[in-house]
């Protein structure tokens, strides 16, 4: 059997994330558990090479205004319900959300408008991956390595699997893009769902932590000739560790 490892940071992270594993007789086994270093993608900033240069062009980098937000959230404790007991720290430290091969939980999503009207274009993005603990940077040399080394996720469009949305195994369905026109954002309109649902389909690899699924809501520049409007880019994302069977 493989030995997941955690991440090493402060004494009350690790406390916490030992907490979490209470139960988990798949990280127990090993007291002498190695702990590699945080990745970049630990950060919520660790976008693929081939993603940087679009995330640049949909933000301004001089702009620091929330304007807009985009929220995910799930039953990361397992409890049956999503709460503020799930939020926080839960998300992004390893494990995060631990599931077995077959399992599957709820995900809600939200945008979160700190203003009532928005007058410009805004990109609302959810983004899975896999994430390299061996690495600074959190990256594999491949998109094929990734997926051969980590936990293999499916996001739902509902429980019953109605319509595939991501795959963290298809590298043509690993990113989903939401345009969010001008005018008074309504969560109900923006054509983000409300909820989706997250099922575990392969075990991760060496370490706990090793899928993410990411949110972000971006400006777009406006058309030669229009007012320009930008905010700050909005990040959120979640971890999962999926356990066999």
């Amino acid at each position: 059997m493989k030995v997941m490892s955690l991440l090493p940071s402060s004494p009350a992270r690790i406390a916490a994330a030992l907490a979490l594993l209470s139960g988990v007789t798949a990280f127990a086994e090993d007291p002498t558990f190695v702990l590699p270093p945080e990745t970049q993608r630990d950060m919520g900033s660790g976008y693929e090479k081939a993603h940087a240069k679009t995330l640049a062009l949909l933000s301004d980098p001089t702009s620091n205004s929330k304007v807009l937000g985009f929220d995910i959230d799930t039953d990361v404790n397992r409890d049956g319900v999503i709460d503020e007991s799930d939020a926080g720290w839960r998300e992004f430290t390893p494990p995060g959300c631990v599931m077995k091969v077959g399992e599957g939980v709820p995900m809600r999503m939200r945008i979160i408008s700190h203003f009532p009207y928005y007058p410009g274009t805004a990109v609302a993005r959810l983004e899975v991956c896999g994430i390299n603990r061996d690495n600074p940077r959190g990256e594999f040399a491949s998109v094929e390595e990734e997926i051969q080394h980590t936990g293999h996720v499916i996001i739902w469009s509902d429980e019953h699997k109605s319509h595939k949305i991501l795959d963290s195994a298809d590298p043509k369905m690993r990113v989903i893009e939401w345009t969010i026109r001008p005018g008074y954002v309504i969560p109900a309109h923006t054509g983000v769902p409300n909820r989706v649902f997250v099922e575990a389909v392969g075990p991760s690899g060496k370490y706990a932590g090793d899928v993410r699924i990411m949110a972000t809501i971006s400006s777009v520049p406006a058309e030669k000739g229009q007012p320009g409007y930008h905010f700050r880019t909005s990040f959120d994302h979640i971890l999962f560790t999926i356990l066999r069977k």
